[in-house]
């Protein structure tokens, strides 16, 4: 048994489409009916047969090599979540190389920012230290490599950013009460606004979080349990050197983001 991507409707015998590869129940089972991100409906219902007059045998369905390699590039093959994660790497690398020179021109210091306006982008891809980057990175593998086959790669880049930048923006308005020279560094806040659109576009996905043993959980009550952490720790940012505020806001956009695309009902 399995619940429909779309209405959540639970199948005994699901459908699961060829071209995006989700699960389905029998109204939904069409691509034109779950908004099939993996074909355009135009490529869809246009394919080309040719037929002989007076001949009853049709040819082979000629389908452009050009409409393949566009829809293998939507399901996210080579999706722009691998490119975010290979910058993300490369940083990585780099800063071993040369040290904290790198965090000086990268990481969003709040007092510098005037001075360093770029930092509000690139401290997305700055990590602190291996487990920062492999923890972001794994997990951005697994969600963001799903909201990019659900949603496109276009509104993946703009949930991605659009939710590290409000969190960094979070960051920086925290930091004026607080402390402005502690500099904030990765792609958690994103990744959070990532996890909000995904919970928004396919609020019946499930998922694992691992605590002292790894427990399944619908994303919707996952997201609500990582707010909530969050929530609680919030008054102790300092002492944890978590920036919970970025994560809150990061998620709420992508929550945000994630509402208006599944209004909408396009992805691309």
């Amino acid at each position: 048994m399995a619940k429909c991507d779309v209405c959540g409707k639970e199948e005994y015998l699901p459908y699961k489409c060829k071209y995006c590869g989700g699960t389905f129940c029998s109204e939904h089972r069409l691509p034109e009916k779950h908004n099939c991100p993996g074909i355009k409906k135009d490529e869809y219902w246009n394919v080309p047969v040719k037929v002989k007059k007076g001949n009853s045998i049709a040819k082979p369905i000629e389908v452009p090599v050009k409409s393949v390699r566009k829809s293998v590039r939507k399901i996210g093959v080579y999706g722009w979540n691998n490119v975010i994660i290979g910058i993300c790497t490369v940083v990585f690398f780099i800063k071993l190389l040369f040290g904290s020179i790198v965090d000086y021109y990268l990481a969003l210091t709040p007092a510098l920012i005037l001075k360093m306006p770029w930092q509000i982008v690139t401290a997305i891809f700055d990590h602190a230290g291996f487990w920062h980057y492999f923890v972001n990175m794994f997990v951005l593998l697994f969600f963001g490599s799903e909201l990019e086959r659900r949603v496109g790669g276009k509104n993946y880049l703009k949930v991605f950013f659009l939710s590290g930048i409000a969190g960094n923006l979070a960051y920086i308005a925290y930091a004026y009460y607080t402390n402005p020279f502690i500099p904030a560094l990765g792609a958690s806040a994103a990744i959070f606004g990532v996890m909000g659109a995904l919970a928004m576009v396919a609020p019946y996905m499930n998922v694992v979080i691992f605590l002292p043993i790894p427990i399944p959980l619908n994303i919707r009550w996952a997201i609500l349990l990582f707010a909530l952490y969050d929530l609680v720790l919030l008054p102790f940012s300092m002492q944890t050197g978590v920036a919970h505020m970025s994560h809150l806001a990061g998620l709420m956009v992508g929550l945000y983001l994630g509402k208006m695309l599944r209004i909408k009902g396009r992805w691309y």
